[in-house]
């Protein structure tokens, strides 16, 4: 895949956002999105990560199952596509994409126009305020291809490594994980580093209860420390249905267990740093305990 982006003596400008959402408009939220991406962009944004489902709303609830609005979303993603083909950033679009009789909660991987792969929710929580497993199916064991909005064939599966083919950006490779899949006892991410991913990006939508936001930077902090990476978290937001849940729009970039930045509760704002890619892979280099795992299914055209 082509990753056609820049940086600058190592750098890379990495940044997560949380646009206010309307579950299930589509159309509006598809806007929203294209609005956050070019304000990205415009601020040197070269890697942007969106919440889960932000063109549906992650609370739409039976609404996934609707035909309507499955359609919708891939036409939304065209649209989104056209609209970017000269924006020279990688971003997340959160959508339901259907394969035969599943519906898969995916991040569509987006840059230049060109649709990368869809990364899909490995893990599905059921538990709690939770019931995913009513309208989404796990990832496949294997990347499945398949052409969607438009283009491919394009994978969909976890733990997909999206690789930099420019010179001098040999450093920079982006994994996908869709917010549960942190909290499990063996995330995707830990695969996707030991691949070659030097970047991690968390489409989520993380609901508050009483000390869950500090568990939750914990978990970020550690696993940036732990995978010598960079990781971007985008949370949900205003706009969510509030039956079950509540969603705060916390956005946090860490870098090798360091905060870097860090939106407010409830502001819906955009967390932006600059990552050193360099220094990440000097660390690697330096740890002898870093092993380098099998490599990863690549997200490759």
């Amino acid at each position: 895949m082509n990753l056609h982006l820049s940086q600058s003596d190592g750098f890379l400008r990495v940044a997560a956002a949380s646009p206010q959402i309307r579950v299930a408009d589509v159309e509006g939220n598809a806007e929203v999105a294209l609005a956050a991406v070019r304000d990205a962009a415009e601020r040197g944004v070269r890697a942007l990560v969106l919440p889960e489902l932000n063109l549906t709303g992650y609370t739409a609830a039976d609404l996934f199952h609707n035909r309507t609005l499955l359609h919708a979303c891939e036409a939304a993603l065209v649209h989104i596509l056209d609209e970017t083909r000269e924006l020279p950033i990688v971003f997340t679009i959160g959508l339901p994409v259907t394969v035969a009789e599943n519906i898969y909660n995916c991040a569509a991987v987006c840059c230049a126009g060109e649709l990368l792969g869809l990364t899909a929710k490995k893990y599905l929580p059921n538990y709690g305020e939770f019931y995913e497993r009513r309208w989404f199916a796990p990832a496949p064991t294997d990347p499945v291809w398949l052409e969607f909005a438009g283009q491919g064939p394009v994978p969909l599966g976890s733990g997909l490594v999206y690789r930099c083919c420019d010179e001098g950006t040999e450093d920079l490779a982006l994994g996908i994980e869709v917010c549960e899949d942190l909290w499990v006892p063996a995330p995707p991410s830990t695969e996707m580093a030991l691949a070659g991913a030097t970047v991690i990006l968390n489409p989520s939508a993380s609901d508050e209860i009483i000390g869950k936001a500090d568990y939750r930077r914990s978990l970020i902090s550690n696993q940036s420390a732990r995978l010598y990476c960079a990781y971007a978290y985008a949370d949900a937001s205003e706009g969510e249905s509030t039956t079950d849940m509540v969603f705060a729009g916390e956005n946090l970039v860490y870098e090798n267990g360091s905060k870097l930045a860090a939106t407010k509760l409830l502001t819906c704002d955009m967390a932006i740093a600059d990552v050193d890619l360099d220094r990440l892979v000097a660390e690697r280099r330096r740890s002898t305990t870093w092993t380098r795992a099998g490599d990863a299914p690549e997200a490759t055209t």
